[in-house]
């Protein structure tokens, strides 16, 4: 669970013009160029980012501006995306003098995920509130598992990340977080995206976009050495099989 100091940094405005790439600093590579690209599957996810379509009841706080306007859609059956900042989280194996050394999830030889290395999301550790179902968004409540995937968007960029880490539960105290948190992904996620990636003065305020791909198959298996290839090679059947969902 991460508890740090966060720096608010200018807001960027969430506009994919350029077509689909994955850009990481490993030079992953990805599948074939897919039929959809980045810029149609956001706009469909945006499309069907509607009421009718909201998963949560009460909203969910901005990691970064700590506001509280943060909702989750099923935008298609099974697939559920929600919009915010990013707040960079250091923990796991790598070492570094802000984070702690667990997370809550492993890779497949039960390792601590390392920050630097796999691009991970993070989620709400419980339900707040204490019902079922619950009024938040609880991943447990959807088929969300660990290394559960998701597309990850940020200006004209699209990766691939893992579910790795989860926000303060009820049963901790700290000094801002708590599980109705959404917005804080991994220090090599943060950086595949283009976006400051230090856990004190990094991150952004608004316009990242987090789609997750509920269900057994679309769980990525893996070490902290090849996670974030994994990821990487998952993105091009992701945003085509989101495509055809979304009828684009």
């Amino acid at each position: 669970m991460s508890s740090r100091s966060r720096s608010a940094v200018v807001a960027a405005a969430l506009t994919l013009v350029a077509p689909f790439a994955v850009k990481t600093a490993d030079a992953a590579t990805a599948d074939a160029a897919p039929s959809y690209t980045a810029a149609q599957v956001l706009a469909g996810v945006k499309k069907n980012s509607t009421t009718a379509n909201k998963v949560n009841s009460k909203a969910h706080i901005n990691t970064m501006t700590r506001a509280k306007n943060v909702n989750v859609y099923q935008v298609t059956p099974g697939v559920y995306a929600y919009s915010s900042g990013l707040a960079v989280d250091t923990d796991g194996s790598d070492p570094d003098p802000d984070h702690q050394g667990q997370t809550t999830f492993q890779d497949s030889n039960g390792k601590q995920l390392a920050a630097h290395h796999v691009p991970f999301y993070v989620l709400g550790d419980d339900c707040w509130d204490r019902k079922s179902p619950c009024p938040h968004f609880f991943y447990k409540e959807h088929g969300i598992k660990g290394r559960q995937f998701a597309l990850v968007f940020y200006k004209s960029k699209v990766i691939g990340a893992i579910f790795g880490d989860t926000q303060t539960g009820n049963s901790q105290t700290t000094s801002d977080n708590d599980s109705r948190e959404l917005g804080e992904a991994s220090v090599k996620a943060a950086s595949l995206l283009g976006i400051p990636s230090s856990g004190t003065t990094g991150g952004v305020d608004n316009g990242v976009t987090v789609v997750i791909f509920s269900g057994s198959s679309w769980v990525v298996n893996g070490t902290n050495v090849n996670l974030n290839s994994n990821a990487q090679a998952l993105v091009s059947k992701a945003l085509d099989t989101l495509g055809a969902k979304l009828g684009l």
